[in-house]
């Protein structure tokens, strides 16, 4: 089996363990691949293993370890995406909802995962399609799409239909079009709801919005959400998973929908969603002590 490993950026502060990591992967006898962008140091540690361009790492490994947090397992997962291959979240701290292996029992689990012992799971994908004058071009989004108003300070006004269906037009601070699996993300800190990841929907979160009516609505994944452009500011956005920024400038529409794939993450016996919730949210916890 070869394994893909991708780094978070500043991954240096946890080189230690990084360190270990990589010894116990080294000591299952695994193929190591990693990408010529990974920082120098990492090089160094992973000098006899094979290297490629991010675009291409995708394509000559088994599987993807994502080392880091969310954004770190998002950038992998957009990697990984139309492959089929597995990915596996291993989590250095912080909030995350996405790994499924910890600094604390990495050893367990990584070894559950080279002995078959673990399930896969399909997450749904978002596609994004950019629609200007000369063409559209279109991309994918593991959590969620943003129309995100940049350096404008007042409102900006989002007119949002359903298929052909007029919705609403937001007056907002944005919009976020989301996954069941990105409702625990920027979506949530919106007041968006929180979904099943099993669920096969999308999720429509407005930012800020001047109106209190201005509610999250939930729709089918069948359906598209088409965003019209043409007054928009010039500074509006489209952001990918808080990583990638596309100016919409220019362009006539935004249509979002349910990718034709599923990305493919991995998930062990014990994990539980509710319980993962439970946990990041600090539920069941009375703060007062009592």
């Amino acid at each position: 089996m070869k394994i893909g490993l991708q780094f978070h950026p500043d991954i240096l502060q946890n080189r230690e363990m990084v360190q270990q990591l990589i010894d116990f992967l080294k000591s299952q006898g695994l193929k190591i691949a990693i990408a010529t962008d990974s920082p120098s140091w990492i090089h160094e540690m992973l000098a006899d293993s094979e290297t490629y361009s991010v675009s291409d790492l995708a394509k000559h490994i088994d599987a993807m370890f994502s080392i880091g947090g969310d954004g770190t397992f998002l950038g992998a997962s957009r990697l990984m995406a139309k492959t089929g291959k597995p990915v596996l979240g291993i989590h250095l701290g912080g909030l995350g909802f996405l790994a499924a292996v910890s600094v604390e029992n990495f050893r367990d689990r990584l070894s559950a995962f080279f002995r078959g012992e673990y399930q896969i799971e399909e997450r749904s994908v978002l596609a994004g399609k950019l629609i200007g004058s000369s063409g559209s071009t279109e991309y994918f989004a593991f959590n969620d799409f943003v129309i995100d108003k940049g350096a404008v300070s007042t409102m900006i006004k989002i007119q949002t239909y359903v298929d052909d269906d007029y919705l609403n037009t937001y007056r907002a601070d944005g919009l976020i079009v989301s996954t069941p699996t990105g409702s625990t993300a920027y979506s949530l800190s919106a007041g968006g709801p929180i979904l099943s990841p099993k669920l096969n929907v999308i999720v429509i979160t407005p930012i800020c919005p001047h109106s209190l009516s201005a509610r999250p609505v939930v729709l089918s994944a069948d359906q598209i959400v088409r965003i019209d452009c043409h007054e928009l500011p010039d500074d509006v956005s489209l952001v990918i998973d808080g990583q990638t920024r596309l100016s919409l400038c220019g362009m006539c529409e935004v249509q979002i929908g349910k990718a034709d794939f599923n990305l493919r993450i991995v998930r062990f016996e014990e994990d539980s969603f509710f319980q993962t919730l439970r946990t990041k949210m600090n539920w069941g916890i009375d703060s007062r002590g009592n």
